[in-house]
């Protein structure tokens, strides 16, 4: 009986514990809850932190706990503390106090003292708020980076295992390329979604296994024109539910999908084919599916030259005497938008000297009626 409780409470509790906890919410519900907890509307406070966190959308549970600071422990210092910083404001100095002027002040209260009171708590709940938010969204942060950096390594652990058994040539490209690409750094840290995968210039297969992870199921569908690295890409994605082809990206046939992936392909292609692919990438994703690309940035000064130059000696071994071709980063947003696309954008810096940004597009669920 006892057990089943707590499962039942463990399972109401971990969603509430959960919500909005990014370090600035957080540290919005911890300052909101020390401030109510320290200002004297004593009686009032859990209703007051419950309604200002469903207010601005904060966790409840941690708003509710900053009001804690006022225990019979500390609700002593507490009004200490407030009276004299009320004096110090008010009047310019600290005021000594008695035990007698305590004790008088149990059973009588001016208007004054009042007043005194609560500019002094104000005040205290304003610092020491912000003393609490600051530790609280320090301490969530260290704590989502070390899940973040916890849930890439198992992930990294997973496709690494994929390619155990490829040639050794496949298995030491895919485990430095993991270990140099920042990208599946960022792409651990996304709501990859779920339904379809579908990877253009799939490559080995890195990425498609890279979403797999969690969900041996998950369907996959990739293409790329390199037939040998296809070739090792069905080797290593043999266990899973895959289905990787030698295709041409602008003719591949691909079904509605959960997650598009375009990893450092667009620039093979004109810019109106760019646009084109994109386009039909928006219309193909089923609602709320979201579509991830990368282009090199080209206003980060030496970062961008030397991206840039790399690009062009990848295409003079293999692209076909072909230059890069790459559209404007408002171009890029422009085509998104004008499909009615919901997009959020990450400039980063690879540990390779190449800078890149990376677009997160989700196709809004509104559009599934039209």
């Amino acid at each position: 009986m006892i057990r089943r409780f707590e499962a039942q409470a463990r399972k109401f509790l971990t969603p509430l514990l959960k919500e909005r906890l990014d370090p600035g919410h957080a540290a919005a519900a911890v300052f909101l809850g020390i401030f109510i907890g320290i200002v004297p509307i004593y009686g009032l406070q859990t209703i007051a932190a419950v309604g200002v966190a469903l207010l601005f959308r904060l966790n409840k549970p941690l708003t509710v706990a900053g009001t804690f600071i006022n225990n019979p422990l500390l609700q002593p210092l507490i009004i200490f503390s407030s009276v004299e910083l009320g004096c110090l404001l008010i009047r310019g100095s600290f005021q000594p106090l008695k035990l007698s002027a305590l004790a008088i002040a149990r059973t009588h209260i001016d208007k004054e003292k009042l007043f005194i009171w609560a500019i002094g708590s104000v005040a205290l709940g304003i610092v020491v708020g912000g003393a609490g938010a600051a530790i609280t969204a320090a301490v969530v942060h260290l704590r989502l980076r070390a899940s973040a950096n916890s849930a890439l390594r198992e992930r990294v652990r997973f496709v690494n295992g994929m390619f155990a058994k490829c040639a050794l040539t496949a298995r030491e490209f895919v485990r430095w390329k993991l270990r140099l690409d920042r990208i599946f750094e960022l792409l651990a840290a996304e709501n990859l979604g779920s339904g379809t995968v579908v990877d253009l210039g799939c490559g080995y297969g890195m990425a498609l296994g890279f979403a797999a992870f969690g969900d041996n199921g998950r369907r996959l569908v990739g293409c790329d024109l390199d037939a040998r690295r296809i070739a090792v890409a069905r080797q290593a994605l043999g266990t899973l539910n895959a289905e990787v082809t030698v295709a041409d990206i602008r003719h591949f046939e691909f079904p509605p999908a959960g997650l598009i992936l375009i990893l450092d392909v667009l620039q093979y292609l004109p810019a109106a084919e760019q646009t084109a692919l994109l386009k039909r990438c928006c219309s193909t994703l089923a609602p709320d599916g979201i579509l991830v690309f990368r282009v090199h940035d080209g206003e980060r000064g030496l970062r961008s030259a030397i991206a840039m130059a790399f690009e062009r000696l990848i295409f003079v071994f293999g692209g076909d005497g072909f230059r890069p071709r790459m559209l404007s980063i408002a171009e890029y947003r422009g085509a998104l938008e004008n499909a009615g696309m919901q997009l959020e954008e990450r400039r980063f810096q690879n540990r390779l000297p190449l800078a890149h940004v990376l677009f997160v597009a989700r196709k809004p669920l509104a559009r599934a009626a039209h």
